[in-house]
């Protein structure tokens, strides 16, 4: 099994959802010593959804986007991932979604395996508490570093503003280095209320825009 993560941003309002893994499962072992690349065109032969509750399968397919007879690339499918995934940010439910892609010759079946939380306290109006900042990834500036250019703390509130405003001043250390960076805030509640962790992932190696 060959598996790359990727990160998707989604709207803030920390309804937020992420897509945490996604696995390249080639069926074919003699391909599977030359998987196609991410511009590749493949032929999707099949889309299943698993987990979901809360939206329904119908709903997630029409922000997928494919169905089976197009010609896809991976970087159409990770496009896709993206769109199920501001979805659910959209009707303020917060989760995790994997994307299981099993490659055979020049098809692809593709499996979202979604995890599904309960409406987020945010859209009652009740105000979110930091619990715990976590940075990783980022191995160029210490965490000390980046901890002292931001000002998020446990125990104080969290908004979006506050999110975005750290997260322009973790920017702007990397810039001051000349370093090329991509940020995500990924929002999670351990207890299913409003304590927040915010953990901030850091990808020092972006890939170039397109």
């Amino acid at each position: 099994m060959v598996a790359r993560s990727i990160f998707v941003r989604t709207a803030l309002g920390f309804a937020l959802f992420t897509a945490s893994l996604t696995s390249v499962v080639p069926l074919d072992n003699a391909y599977a010593r030359a998987l196609p690349a991410q511009t590749a065109p493949l032929t999707l032969s099949a889309v299943k959804v698993e987990g979901n509750k809360a939206v329904s399968t119908e709903d997630i397919l029409r922000a997928f986007g494919h169905q089976p007879g197009d010609h896809v690339t991976q970087d159409d499918l990770k496009a896709s991932q993206q769109r199920v995934a501001d979805l659910y940010s959209q009707r303020n439910i917060g989760g995790s979604l994997g994307e299981q892609m099993k490659i055979k010759g020049a098809s692809v079946m593709v499996t979202l395996l979604i995890g599904e939380q309960s409406a987020h306290p945010a859209a009652t109006g009740q105000q979110l508490v930091l619990d715990q900042v976590e940075f990783k990834g980022n191995t160029r500036i210490p965490t000390e570093a980046l901890a002292a250019v931001t000002h998020l703390r446990p125990g104080g509130a969290v908004s979006d503003k506050s999110v975005v405003t750290d997260e322009s001043a973790i920017q702007s250390a990397y810039k001051s280095k000349n370093l090329a960076v991509r940020i995500q805030p990924v929002a999670t509640y351990p207890n299913h209320d409003h304590h927040v962790v915010l953990t901030w992932q850091i990808d020092e190696n972006p890939s170039p825009a397109k």
